[in-house]
């Protein structure tokens, strides 16, 4: 789950390096110091993508690949979420249903990746590796007009060409591709069952070569989306929405970010979100009260507090609607961390 900031931030990398890299950990740290800034208030967009950009110079050698001996990168496993219990089947009313399962294995997809992001809920289930050597992202949504309004997250011209009707496995689907650069983003798109839809993003030669991958997704199994903390405190009639989490291979970024949405059946809904605190933590001390917690104003529309080893953020509006601030106070007050950030068997 990516902020405008983000957004921004990746499009600039791409244009200015001419290829693909994962922007993930600088766009962390540029967050970070753009946070002591007060760069999140939505008047000052502009501005804050200027001096985060500032920021960026200073931490660029951060780009996945370049790491040091005393940071060793753990296997590619680590990447994967832990096993949920499975009939082995996926039924269409359960895809993006439930904001705890991921409804499918992505083995095939993980290699070359140093960060994946899985995410689940409101009617999408999705995952996505980035790497220095291997890109893709797959997608099952419950209709096919909420892969139609997915927006691209992988780096191309921008010039998708004409649609081929192709088979995966014993299904019929479509696909096209993007150039991008001397690569081609192809994008396969199928039914693995009547009911709903799936989606393969990955960079390929040919298009026979990205139809297999595609055809090497599994269904058979389900994964739990965990985050290292739980919301205890949530609204009446509210409700989880929606679980999402960025993992690395690094032994020092193993968590890089893990987002909780609550909402209810009237429209509202609100982010909570937590990431590693910085090594200096200069935030000023919170004067709003967060349960056991102090908790302080970012701008009009974030709530955000320190309870270590993590910095955590309420959004009430862009990655929220409708919710009070009082409202949001009362959901921080219930946060609960995890024992270990580190151990995924603890979350």
């Amino acid at each position: 789950m990516f902020s405008d900031l983000d957004e921004q931030l990746a499009t600039t990398l791409r244009h200015r390096a001419g290829g693909d890299i994962d922007p993930t950990p600088i766009v962390r740290q540029a967050r970070h110091r753009g946070r002591r800034l007060r760069l999140r208030r939505r008047g000052l967009i502009t501005g804050g993508v200027a001096a985060a950009c500032v920021a960026l110079t200073s931490v660029v050698l951060a780009i996945p690949g370049v790491r040091s001996t005393d940071d060793p990168v753990m296997p590619v496993a680590a990447l994967m979420l832990p096993e949920a219990q499975s009939d082995g089947t996926v039924r269409p009313e359960e895809v993006g249903a439930d904001a705890a399962t991921v409804h499918f294995t992505t083995d095939t997809l993980v290699n070359g990746a140093d960060f994946a992001t899985w995410r689940t809920g409101r009617g999408i289930e999705s995952v996505e590796f980035r790497g220095p050597s291997g890109q893709a992202r797959f997608v099952l949504a419950r209709t096919e007009a909420l892969l139609d309004g997915l927006q691209q997250t992988l780096s191309s011209q921008g010039r998708p060409q004409g649609r081929t009707e192709v088979r995966v496995g014993d299904r019929s689907g479509v696909a096209w591709f993007d150039p991008s650069g001397d690569r081609k983003l192809w994008i396969v798109r199928w039914q693995p069952a009547d009911g709903f839809w799936a989606q393969v993003e990955t960079y390929a030669t040919t298009l026979d070569d990205a139809t297999g991958t595609a055809s090497r997704m599994r269904f058979d199994r389900a994964h739990r989306c965990v985050v290292p903390f739980r919301l205890e405190s949530l609204p009446p009639e509210g409700r989880l929405l929606e679980c999402s989490v960025t993992l690395g291979r690094s032994a020092r970024d193993f968590f890089v970010e893990g987002a909780l949405v609550v909402g209810d059946a009237s429209g509202r809904w609100l982010t909570v979100r937590a990431q590693p605190a910085p090594a200096r933590d200069d935030a000023r001390p919170g004067d709003l009260v967060a349960g056991p917690y102090r908790a302080r104003r970012q701008g009009s529309d974030v709530l955000e507090m320190t309870v270590k080893p993590c910095v955590v953020e309420a959004f009430r509006r862009g990655w929220g609607n409708g919710y009070t601030e009082a409202e949001g106070l009362a959901i921080l007050g219930g946060y609960r961390p995890a024992r270990d950030l580190d151990r995924l068997e603890t979350w």
